[in-house]
């Protein structure tokens, strides 16, 4: 479909929100989007966006969200082949209201912005991570190799610190807090599973494999090869009186 700046049908908003205010804004964000540039039905959104069962839901779901804003079929795909700033230029030339479907592309604008600068922090951090430990792919041992090789896996890393953040599950420390723009979404990410427990490759899952540790206390956790601490111990480590309190 050729879309030119005067050819971007009125919206046709309902006043039903129920379905609008069910779900949370990149929710909202990313059925617009792709409603908009991928031509997706509501059943698919239902599915792969909000992640309901389409059989069930009949894109019932995914409709009120789009009808709220006024966006029917006449809008579907209408952006295809399109980027999100030539659509929002296109928007912002028209003389209807289109207000809503821009702050949804300018949100997505914002939020795909962030998450690549987060990936190129992350290669970066892997990256120097292997610089300075050269020697530690030489000597070690298979176990330890796959055992790096998950936490360091830039996809699996960016996942974890998407959902358990950036502060040291252990003992709280911010790297960005004490360091301020140096220490910016840093941390370093650990494997909760012993190592010794992994002969091969296998499917990780961030959210229960994988948490966010800060440097001391990711050394003290692999300090004994024979003996490498759970998060649990090391906590218990940390909150225990030392000896200095107890003089």
């Amino acid at each position: 479909m050729l879309i030119s700046i005067n050819s971007v049908p009125q919206l046709e908003p309902v006043k039903r929100e129920r379905e609008y205010n069910l779900y949370e804004v990149p929710i909202r964000d990313r059925a617009v989007y792709e409603y908009l540039f991928n031509s997706e039905s509501h059943r698919w959104i239902d599915e792969h966006v909000i992640g309901l069962n389409p059989e069930e839901s009949r894109g019932y779901q995914a409709m009120g969200i789009l009808h709220f804003i006024g966006l029917k079929n006449v809008h579907k795909g209408i952006f295809s082949g399109k980027s999100i700033h030539e659509a929002i230029n296109i928007l912002e030339e028209q003389n209807f209201d289109f207000s809503l479907v821009i702050q949804c592309l300018y949100r997505l604008i914002y939020q795909r912005t962030t998450s690549r600068n987060l990936e190129e922090v992350i290669v970066d951090d892997i990256e120097s991570e292997k610089a300075e430990e050269e020697s530690y792919y030489t000597d070690g041992t298979v176990k330890e190799y796959y055992g790096k090789r998950y936490e360091r896996n830039p996809e699996n890393r960016k996942k974890a610190i998407e959902i358990h953040g950036l502060s040291c599950v252990a003992c709280g420390f911010n790297f960005e807090e004490v360091y301020g723009e140096r220490g910016k979404d840093f941390i370093e990410v650990h494997h909760v599973k012993p190592l010794s427990t992994i002969g091969e490759e296998v499917v990780i899952d961030p959210k229960e494999d994988l948490v966010p540790v800060c440097s001391n206390c990711h050394r003290i956790i692999h300090r004994r090869k024979d003996d490498v601490l759970t998060v649990k111990e090391l906590r218990e480590l940390i909150q225990r009186p030392s000896q200095k309190d107890c003089i």
